[in-house]
């Protein structure tokens, strides 16, 4: 089910997922020249099928990426693969790809906890 929603700009557009703002603590991991770094920044927006987050990094459209969070209202942690689709400054939308089982219930339990902070926010 799509969702029509408003931009910053006011256009509207078309989305898969419902978007949630929220403000959480990310870290995201980078592998480049051989070495894995890592970045602090923070998240600002986050659907099913992915997040927004603002982080001082040297991140380009289609780097793959680990984003490590704790989603409102879940008191565990969440690591996802991800891959960096939109950039501008220091705001990067990220894609999140599971790439085998293990990481495909890694997002499904995000995703579930997502919905439930959703329906929390609903009341």
């Amino acid at each position: 089910m799509a969702v029509e929603t408003e931009t910053q700009s006011g256009l509207t557009g078309t989305r898969r997922w419902r978007r949630f703002r929220f403000d959480v603590s990310v870290r995201v991991l980078l592998r480049r020249g051989g070495r894995e770094l890592s970045f602090a920044g923070r998240g600002t927006g986050m659907n099913e099928g992915g997040i927004g987050l603002y982080v001082d990094a040297p991140l380009e459209v289609g780097d793959p990426v680990y984003v490590e969070f704790s989603p409102p209202y879940a008191g565990l942690a969440v690591r996802v693969r991800g891959i960096v689709r939109h950039t501008k400054e220091t705001l990067y939308g990220v894609e999140f790809r599971a790439e085998d089982a293990a990481e495909q219930q890694e997002v499904a339990l995000f995703r579930r906890m997502l919905r439930a902070a959703a329906d929390h926010l609903d009341e």
